[in-house]
């Protein structure tokens, strides 16, 4: 598994270097490295050795206790490797070239606003997710093969009534703030030095604990982070000219995947436990740290000087209640990263009823990108100008990640639980984020969910964490406390 661990990360480090610094024409080249690498790990993994010493790894841990460490990653292992032996090799390398050649043509496309250009690499990429899964018996549906990948356990009908409970209350919320006279967020949108807000954000990022000798931060188009191990965690931002705070948020949001990956337990270095439960309680943690802390009054009472002073012209006359009110104005927008707390949930549904429709051939790709813009007319009211600002505005289908976007919505609702049950174990949270002391809540997380890395799968995890199942409740309590 040490060996397996290892070819894993050399292809999430080729992966990060084609989306932040390789040029253009080596993307070719780089597919087949990266194709080469994953098709050795996989055929290495699925070997009918592999199999026998797992085989004797479960005999050898069968007494001891279901929670011991031992157990946990042969269960782990053995998990992993039922999926990938129902892949074969072929497959893989036809993938990892296919969705190289499509991340490139979504760039192309994207600086073009011209989603032609992305179209065909769409569709051939849904073919392989269909044949995917074809590789695997019939599921209650289709989609719940591609969603075990992110959220082991998790069924579309379970997100589908999740999407229910939310959609409502949601839409009436937005709503109701909608009928009160507009928030000025007008300062938000004027020119700011680039460098300037990348230095502020930084300072954050460090006070919420980035390990810079084991993490490093870049500009790519699109926001990430890639755990190339737990000692080598790289986040990524980027800076838009009509919205320049996306820099700053953006990179809450990928310190907060970072902080997991940093926190995982160094004894799951190397094995198949490294890396977090699931992308569902991943994205609880950049949500939580983004928005849950990064939007709070208590946060702001500490960096808005700071802030101010390194930006007086634009916000020496602004106070800290307009600046908080205006960082959490509600407003229906085209792009889902840049959405308020209230409507981001809906962006996503919209990409999880398209990718549905898509895979089970309600929706053919050629008619993509008018179904976007008719869902975002009903849902939010508003249609992009452009392809760039509307289908191609996420990289997410370029690089084959369908099944990933309700994660979204379950980091959302985790993220709630969470810091509900960080609250009762820390009544002076408050006080401490007004200091700008956030050892206490990262120290937290960092023993109740990141230590573990994958030991634990996701509705276990937050059950031993909140006593409670994945639940939408103190999500919409929180919304609608903040926004009521």
């Amino acid at each position: 598994m040490a060996e397996l661990t290892d070819l894993r990360s050399a292809a999430a480090l080729l992966s990060w270097d084609e989306r932040v610094g390789m040029p253009s024409g080596a993307a070719s080249t780089h597919g087949e490295m990266l194709a080469t690498i994953k098709r050795v790990e996989h055929e290495k993994f699925t070997s009918s050795d592999t199999g026998t010493l797992i085989e004797q790894a479960e005999t050898e841990v069968s007494t001891l206790d279901a929670d011991a460490p031992a157990r946990r990653k042969v269960a782990v292992t053995a998990r992993d490797f039922d999926k990938a032996t129902r892949v074969p090799s072929r497959f893989v390398v036809t993938h990892t070239n296919a969705v190289s050649a499509a991340h490139q043509a979504w760039r192309e496309a994207r600086e073009r606003s011209d989603f032609s250009r992305f179209e065909p690499h769409l569709k051939r990429v849904l073919e392989l997710k269909q044949e995917y899964v074809s590789f695997f018996a019939p599921a209650d549906h289709p989609y719940d093969v591609l969603l075990d990948d992110f959220e082991p356990g998790a069924r579309t009908a379970e997100i589908q009534r999740m999407f229910d409970a939310l959609r409502p209350r949601q839409v009436a919320l937005a709503k109701a703030v909608q009928e009160r006279p507009a928030v000025d967020d007008a300062f938000l949108h004027v020119p700011y030095a680039k460098n300037d807000l990348l230095e502020f954000a930084i300072d954050v990022i460090s006070r919420f604990g980035f390990d810079w000798t084991r993490g490093r931060q870049d500009m790519s188009a699109h926001p990430f982070a890639a755990a190339i191990s737990s000692n080598d965690v790289r986040i990524t931002t980027r800076f838009v000219d009509r919205n320049p705070f996306e820099l700053l948020f953006g990179m809450l949001h990928e310190a907060g995947h970072a902080l997991y990956e940093q926190g995982v337990s160094q004894e799951w270095n190397r094995t198949s436990l490294i890396g977090g439960a699931s992308l569902g309680v991943h994205e609880s943690q950049s949500r939580l740290w983004e928005n849950i802390v990064g939007r709070s009054m208590p946060f702001w009472m500490h960096f808005y000087p700071g802030l101010q002073k390194r930006f007086p012209s634009q916000l020496a006359n602004v106070t800290l209640d307009q600046f908080c009110g205006a960082i959490s104005r509600v407003k229906p927008s085209l792009i889902r990263v840049e959405a308020d707390e209230v409507t981001y949930n809906l962006h996503v549904m919209l990409r999880v009823e398209m990718e549905i429709a898509l895979l089970t051939g309600g929706l053919d790709t050629k008619d993509a990108e008018e179904c976007w813009n008719s869902k975002m007319a009903d849902y939010l009211g508003v249609t992009p100008g452009n392809s760039a600002d509307g289908v191609l505005q996420d990289m997410h289908w370029s690089v084959g990640l369908f099944g990933y976007f309700p994660t979204y919505v379950i980091g959302n609702v985790v993220s709630a639980q969470l810091w509900s049950a960080f609250q009762d174990a820390e009544p002076a949270w408050e006080g401490q984020i007004q200091a700008g002391d956030f050892a206490p809540l990262r120290t937290w997380l960092q023993r109740e969910i990141h230590q573990h890395g994958r030991r634990y799968q996701p509705r276990e995890l937050v059950r031993r964490v909140t006593g409670n199942d994945i639940d939408a409740v103190r999500y919409l309590t929180y919304l609608e406390t903040k926004y009521s």
